[in-house]
């Protein structure tokens, strides 16, 4: 999805994938109605370190920077 809305908003750029199976079956298995359920009832909490959390943060900003 985000290379999809990189692209779209990029037609002057070429995006060359590092590989061409980046398919998540994980991702895959997500939906609108497991997401709304796990905010409802906060069940699995996932936690890191703050360090890893911080670059993960970084990381998704310059991805949504990078596609809007």
């Amino acid at each position: 999805m985000i290379l999809a809305s990189a692209q779209k908003n990029n037609l002057d750029k070429t995006f060359i994938l590092g590989s061409e199976e980046l398919i998540c079956p994980n991702m895959k298995s997500i939906t609108l109605d497991k997401v709304r359920y796990s905010l409802e009832k906060l069940e699995t909490r996932v936690t890191v370190p703050e360090e890893i959390r911080a670059k993960a943060a970084l990381a998704l900003e310059r991805m949504i920077e990078y596609a809007s």
